[in-house]
């Protein structure tokens, strides 16, 4: 008999299904789109992934009270039927809502704004819009005070009319004096072409989230958020700044009366001193060192972002912090004298400022830190081994390290940065790998060297 010729077709491994635990931790770590191509795979992936796509989608419903929202809302409602409870949504109102039922004095609650004040209910709330009129604030009111219960995050991006704030405002007593304990986070994106929406009501606001933990605010609001002898919600710590926030501004934070753990700072500066609009400010470099310090002691996570000090002002400083765990420098330093970065002690040694500093980085790149090289990585080396993680960033995405250090930083990237490599001796992540074989191929260090890393 012929012998039976071997099947060249590939095997088929019988390997067992993942449970659903593990699909949704892989999911978990994907983008949204990753995830709803995950819910593609199989019935018990679709069953894993649609919680996990639930917490991490965001609804955005724009909010006109035109008769076209309320049947796109319908339809919207019947479709989502099946996914159960929406966790995060975000409702924009229309600048040209409050037109349509303007004339409707005994309406509280529009019949075609029922889809938001009733069917909505989520965990995650955003309202964004501009307010001037009766009806629009009171339907805020609604909207927010509907799914209270279930709340723990909201974000509060009100721009009000300053004719109508100025008048019999119903906003006086913020949601009706309504307390909201479930909420964690605050949002509260206001401007300064909001500012009489700053002064009459964010500490009204803010008084209405006493068990708030992250507070996310524009600078603009901090010299109202925090006064001298005021108080703070008891569980805050962590505070994220957004816009270019000024010494004056700087200086509000001291009156917080909570310690921080996370701190953000999106912009750190100077005001620039032919701005008509601004007075001449305190210097911001003193006023971030004060809370710095005061903080110095709690503080795990700090996101820094230093745009530019003044001719002839000092140079950023910093505290030692002896519970760090992160240290994200944010848009580089910026001064006209070109000043370096000081620390308390004379040269930063990582033992003595940040024991406990476990990841650093730098974003973006751009090289426009490189010029305080010497003061985050001394020439002098005194080896800091509680870093595990070590990056710089670019602007844009690469496919790799190798085409960031080629495409944008001819020159820059020379056998000084074999000093990173010796100082962290256990970084070991994609960047710092990357950085080594690019300083082997240019010959900046040799393999002999490269292997002792």
């Amino acid at each position: 008999m012929p012998r039976k010729k071997k099947s060249t077709s590939p095997q088929i491994l019988n390997t067992p299904p993942l449970n659903t635990d593990v699909i949704s931790a892989i999911c978990s770590w994907l983008r949204v789109r990753d995830v709803k191509n995950c819910r593609l795979v199989s019935h018990d992936w679709n069953i894993a992934a649609k919680p996990v796509l639930k917490r991490k989608s965001v609804i955005n419903l724009p909010c006109s009270f035109h008769q076209s929202d309320a049947v796109r809302n319908e339809r919207f409602q019947r479709e989502m039927a099946s996914f159960g409870q929406l966790h995060h949504v975000h409702i924009k109102l229309s600048k040209w809502s409050s037109r349509p039922i303007v004339k409707r004095t005994n309406d509280i609650c529009p019949r075609d704004a029922h889809f938001f004040t009733k069917y909505l209910s989520p965990q995650k709330l955003g309202i964004t819009g501009k307010i001037f009129s009766v009806l629009i604030s009171q339907f805020f009111e609604q909207v927010l005070l509907n799914p209270s219960a279930n709340l723990v995050q909201v974000e509060l991006g009100l721009h009000v009319d300053d004719d109508y704030i100025k008048g019999d405002d119903p906003l006086r007593e913020f949601c009706t004096g309504k307390v909201f304990p479930t909420v964690k986070r605050l949002d509260l994106p206001f401007s300064r072409e909001n500012w009489s929406l700053g002064k009459v009501k964010v500490p009204q606001i803010l008084a209405a989230f006493p068990n708030v933990e992250e507070l996310r605010v524009d600078s603009d609001l901090l010299p109202v958020l925090f006064v001298k002898g005021g108080s703070s919600p008891r569980f805050l710590s962590k505070l994220w700044v957004t816009g270019c926030m000024s010494g004056s501004k700087c200086s509000a934070i001291l009156n917080l009366t909570q310690p921080l753990k996370h701190l953000h700072i999106e912009e750190a500066c100077d005001p620039d001193e032919y701005d008509w609009k601004t007075v001449r400010d305190v210097g911001i470099s003193a006023s971030l060192y004060a809370v710095l310090f005061k903080h110095r002691h709690t503080l795990e996570y700090l996101d820094l972002g230093m745009a530019k000090l003044r001719a002839g002002s000092e140079t950023w400083k910093f505290p030692s912090f002896p519970n760090l765990k992160r240290l994200n420098v944010m848009k580089g330093f910026y001064s006209h004298d070109d000043h370096g970065v000081s620390f308390d002690s004379e040269i930063l040694n990582y033992s003595e400022t940040f024991p406990k500093l476990e990841e650093l980085q730098f974003t973006p790149w751009n090289g426009n830190w490189t010029p305080y090289f010497q003061s985050f990585f001394p020439e002098k080396l005194q080896i800091c081994v509680s870093v595990t993680r070590l990056d710089i960033s670019d602007e844009k995405e690469h496919a790799n390290f190798i085409d960031m250090f080629r495409e944008r930083h001819q020159g820059k990237i020379n056998s000084r940065f074999a000093r990173i490599l010796n100082l962290f001796p256990n970084a070991d992540n994609l960047f710092m790998q990357e950085l080594k074989g690019y300083l082997v191929k240019k010959g900046h260090i040799g393999l002999v060297e490269n292997s002792c890393l």
